[in-house]
């Protein structure tokens, strides 16, 4: 068996670049027919390659190496070349290159040419050598690629607390995406045992400055603010303040921004055998409260059942997994958040968010930041609502228009004060009105000689009592456009109505009031706008969203803070939760 030769004519490469026509000649294999120069200048011909000698073909044909050699200058072929763009991001934090495909007769852009193009456009910082690299190689044209990244600045801060227990026990609800409110899997008590690590300092971050991919300098800010652990009752700061342990079995919680672990007591019922309630920790009752008992506890309180006319008040939250019907008796008062399934016939306060599941009748709530309804039914009916934040439900008021009334956006305790002083302007002043008639009516008595001893006491205290009723219209007169003034709603506030707004509902933004329409409205959201109310369509798919998390942290201070402005269009109002 003889060998065989692999047969294979000679070729060239004529092409643009870099201004120059470039010729490359390769040698043929066995018996295969050479390259001429006819075929070289025939090439040039039909691209547009100026004309050079015969002699310098023949050369490159006799060298026959495949390495591309300068053979004239042509700077007309730059129309055959890659086209090189460079934009920059707006915030200067990117930048992308894009290489049309190069015309038949030029050769691929080079790596050189594509760090040429970048440092033209100001490109100095943060290139990506290996996506330049993808673009010479062919695979990315007319493509705009990443190819240049700054560094953001690294936020500088120092300690960090660490918390090693659930610092919002409502969170998991705060998280549903409009999932129906499941009260059963709520638990407020988180138990600790003695020598348990209930929080530590994380250590500090170094502010590192960032880069723009033009090379400019992005000061990095610092922290100011320093973070330490706040020992409570029952917890132990080790020496150098990193960490806090328990020093008793209890739950663990935030107060005034201090960790604490208080004794919890856990009970059937609340009733005869029990008698009233009054811990310093916090209490479970796995069972309900009778009318007529009450539990205060210094920290948080748990109900499974039902509660009546009774009187809960914590100095944490209160969960009612069921609900409560006071029957116009029942209350409820809580520094934290108010978690139920329905409030009927009863008042309730609380200082943080309050959320419900189905229903709020006939009831006065009184939230220090959000009101929140969302369960199957989530109405409020016949009943009075002072939120300090925003509030949100399905339906508001009934078929029989029953007088319901939303007060949103303003510190309770400033809406209930200036309430009081316009009833006491208004009391005062009928009060003055008809003391000043007795008086008249007195007087006329002097007149017509019908005067005793008793006519004159009579008239003494009467004026007397005209002088206190002077200085209380006095007070309330210089009182209440003061406080008018302070009763702007603040701009992040909405009320939210997922599906019915009846008749018989007002709704106050500060002191701009909203009357639903005879008609009523539906799938209607409202804010407060320079003085007058506005009012947006409600979309499920666009949902506005209402800020926890800042509220959640001030609250571990003790302190109020407003939420975010919400964001939706005009005619669609994301998760309320976010």
């Amino acid at each position: 068996m003889t060998g065989t030769t692999e047969h294979e004519n000679g070729k060239f490469e004529l092409y643009y670049r870099a201004g120059w026509a470039y010729l490359a000649v390769f040698p043929p294999q066995g018996s295969g027919r050479p390259v001429y120069p006819e075929d070289i200048e025939n090439r040039m011909r039909l691209l547009g390659v100026p004309s050079v000698s015969a002699r310098t073909l023949r050369q490159a044909i006799q060298e026959a190496s495949g390495t591309p050699m300068a053979l004239i200058e042509w700077p007309n072929g730059r129309a055959l070349a890659s086209e090189l763009s460079v934009s920059i991001a707006k915030d200067g934090m990117s930048a992308y290159l894009t290489a049309s495909h190069p015309k038949k007769g030029a050769a691929p852009p080079t790596l050189a040419e594509l760090l040429a193009a970048l440092s033209e456009a100001g490109v100095a910082y943060g290139i990506d050598r290996s996506a330049l690299e993808r673009i010479v190689a062919g695979t990315y044209y007319d493509k705009a690629v990443p190819v240049a990244a700054g560094t953001e600045p690294v936020y500088g801060r120092a300690h960090r607390i660490e918390y090693h227990f659930n610092t919002n026990r409502g969170k998991p609800y705060l998280e549903m995406d409009f999932g129906r409110i499941d009260m059963k899997e709520l638990n407020f008590i988180e138990n600790k045992h003695s020598g348990d690590l209930l929080a530590s300092l994380v250590a500090p971050v170094q502010a590192t400055d960032g880069f723009t991919v033009r090379g400019e300098r992005i000061p990095a800010e610092t922290d100011s603010q320093t973070v330490e652990l706040k020992a409570g009752a029952n917890t132990s700061l080790t020496e150098d303040g990193a960490k806090l342990h328990a020093l008793c079995d209890g739950n663990v919680r935030i107060a005034k921004g201090a960790i604490l672990v208080e004794p919890v007591i856990v009970v059937k019922n609340v009733n005869y055998e029990t008698g009233n309630i009054r811990f310093d920790g916090s209490v479970v009752i796995e069972g309900g409260i009778a009318d007529g008992f009450s539990v205060e506890a210094g920290g948080d309180i748990q109900v499974a059942s039902g509660v009546g006319k009774a009187r809960l008040k914590a100095g944490g939250s209160i969960l009612l997994k069921t609900g409560i019907n006071g029957n116009g008796i029942g209350s409820i008062e809580c520094e934290g958040d108010l978690y139920a399934k329905y409030l009927e016939s009863c008042e309730a306060r609380c200082g943080g968010n309050a959320f419900v599941e189905e229903a709020v009748m006939n009831s006065t709530l009184i939230a220090g930041k959000h009101c929140v309804l969302n369960g199957k039914r989530s109405e409020v009916i016949a009943s009075r609502i002072i939120a300090g934040a925003s509030f949100w439900c399905k339906k508001l008021g009934n078929f029989n228009e029953a007088p319901t009334n939303v007060q949103l956006g303003v510190e309770p305790g400033l809406v209930l004060e200036y309430r009081s002083v316009c009833a006491g302007l208004e009391r005062s002043q009928k009060d003055w009105d008809k003391t000043e008639h007795q008086l008249e009516l007195l007087s006329k008595l002097v007149r017509d000689g019908q005067s005793d001893e008793r006519v004159a006491q009579a008239q003494l205290q009467l004026r007397e009592n005209l002088e206190k009723l002077a200085a209380e219209l006095s007070d309330y007169k210089a009182r209440q456009p003061r406080l008018r003034e302070r009763i702007q709603a603040s701009r992040a506030s909405i009320a939210v109505i997922e599906d019915t707004l009846y008749k018989g509902v007002t709704i106050h933004f500060g002191i701009v009031e909203y009357r639903a329409p005879d008609a009523g409205a539906r799938k209607i959201i409202l804010k407060a706008r320079d003085g007058h109310i506005v009012e947006a369509g409600f979309n499920y798919r666009e949902r506005p969203s209402l800020d926890f998390e800042a509220n959640e942290e001030e609250s571990q201070e003790g302190q109020a803070l407003a939420a975010d402005e919400p964001r939706f269009s005009k005619d669609s109002a994301h998760g309320f939760y976010r």
